[in-house]
């Protein structure tokens, strides 16, 4: 599917592309409870498959190499998101062209030392990301499943959250473990559920289905089932995506992102630089 992205971007893509700014993107954080679940390799083949179909698609990857989403289009970087937020680097350098239609953004440092916003780094990130989503549909975060279930403030702020949960029992605890900390504590009361490695789509419905009913009674929240990949993982989400999100409420301007919860700076050392944020965001 990635060689054929290559040899897709036609007239009608480029009349697409222009009118991606009518509305805000959609913006997904894919996110897992541990890893070794699918999640990167469903989330690049969906990337392929949107953009095939015509719509602009940045990934940011906050996951490091060899196995990323980044290394699976080919493509490596030099610099992180983390270079945007401290102003050291533009939006031109942070982001890669990974295939046709598709851009792709490092943010693994970023992941691992802001685990916290406070407001001139929320300037910083804000005015960065307008910048990144011109021209894309879509926005999918990569988010890396850290010790802990910490999750950064960068799939925090997405619009929707995918929970990504291969059909194991450690897998599906884990993935419940994470919606209920969401839910508690970040106040999300929805979030889309994939259900990958099921030996059938039969398999893969009765796992949902039982997470479903197990957060709608004891966590009240909703979860929405957004598609399954059987064994191996060759399907992907694109349909799923054009359809059954609702459409975000932001506007086009300011893009597809919640606002970012903002801490306080602290305070800085004696050497004038300010101490790296170790808090969780959970």
């Amino acid at each position: 599917m990635l060689e054929a992205l290559h040899s897709t971007a036609g007239d009608q893509a480029a009349g697409l592309r222009r009118l991606f700014g009518a509305r805000p993107p959609q913006v997904i954080a894919f996110v897992s409870g541990r890893d070794a679940c699918g999640r990167t390799t469903l989330l690049v083949q969906t990337a392929a498959a949107l953009a095939q179909a015509g719509h602009g698609v940045v990934i940011i990857d906050e996951n490091p190499g060899p196995n990323n989403a980044l290394s699976a289009f080919g493509t490596t970087s030099r610099h992180d998101l983390m270079d945007l937020v401290q102003g050291t680097r533009s939006v031109q350098q942070v982001m890669r062209p990974a295939a046709p239609l598709v851009r792709a953004v490092a943010a693994s440092r970023f992941a691992d030392e802001l685990l916290h916003v406070d407001a001139v780094a929320a300037d910083h990130l804000s005015a960065g990301l307008r910048q990144i989503q011109q021209g894309a549909s879509f926005v999918m975060v990569d988010c890396a499943a850290r010790r802990g279930g910490q999750i950064s403030p960068l799939a925090l702020a997405a619009r929707h959250i995918v929970v990504v949960v291969a059909a194991q029992s450690v897998a599906i605890t884990h993935a419940y473990a994470l919606i209920k900390r969401l839910a508690r504590e970040r106040g999300r009361d929805a979030f889309q559920v994939v259900v990958t490695r099921a030996r059938s789509g039969e398999e893969a419905q009765a796992i949902f289905d039982n997470l479903r009913r197990t957060a709608r009674e004891h966590l009240g929240v909703r979860l929405d089932h957004l598609g399954s990949s059987c064994v191996p993982v060759t399907d992907h989400l694109a349909d799923a995506l054009q359809s059954r999100l609702p459409v975000g409420t932001g506007d086009a301007e300011g893009g597809g992102f919640l606002p970012f919860e903002v801490r306080p700076a602290q305070r800085r050392g004696a050497s004038g630089h300010a101490p790296k944020h170790l808090e969780s965001v959970l």
